[in-house]
């Protein structure tokens, strides 16, 4: 029977947003044991951080904060890197998302008469920043939260 005490339901708002507020859970997170030890430091990072979303990401050094945000292998090899490490469709999808990007920039630019501005241009930095900025988040969605679809 609902006595209307939330904490009697294990449901107190209060404790749950105390407990958030806290800083990282000192429960280890279950990893593969045959993980890199690389990865389980990049993950232990991400954690830190705030998981996902980086909400404590400021209290990490800048060091901490370049190998938890920057992947070089995934910047110099894409979808390939991607592909090896078992998230081909978030590549495909990024691919996908660069080339669309690419057609309406040009597009744009060629409409408003600017055209013969892009004469020799590349676009190949903003894939790799776009590889490099999301492979260690997109692949501890995959290991860490079993998350391995499109985006």
């Amino acid at each position: 029977m609902s006595n209307g005490n939330p904490a009697a339901h294990g449901t107190d708002p209060l404790a749950a947003a105390a407990t958030a507020a806290a800083g990282p859970s000192t429960t280890p997170i279950p990893l593969p044991p045959d993980l890199p030890q690389v990865w389980k430091k990049r993950f232990e990072l991400i954690e830190r951080a705030g998981g996902l979303k980086m909400t404590r990401f400021k209290d990490l050094s800048f060091g901490e904060r370049m190998r938890c945000n920057f992947n070089l292998l995934a910047g110099l090899f894409g979808p390939i890197y991607y592909a090896t490490k078992g998230m081909w469709k978030r590549g495909l999808a990024y691919v996908g998302l660069g080339l669309a990007g690419i057609v309406m920039l040009e597009t744009l630019i060629s409409l408003a008469g600017f055209g013969h501005l892009l004469d020799g241009v590349h676009y190949t930095g903003g894939w790799v920043g776009m590889f490099a900025y999301q492979a260690n988040r997109d692949y501890y969605k995959k290991v860490v939260l079993g998350n391995n679809g499109w985006l």
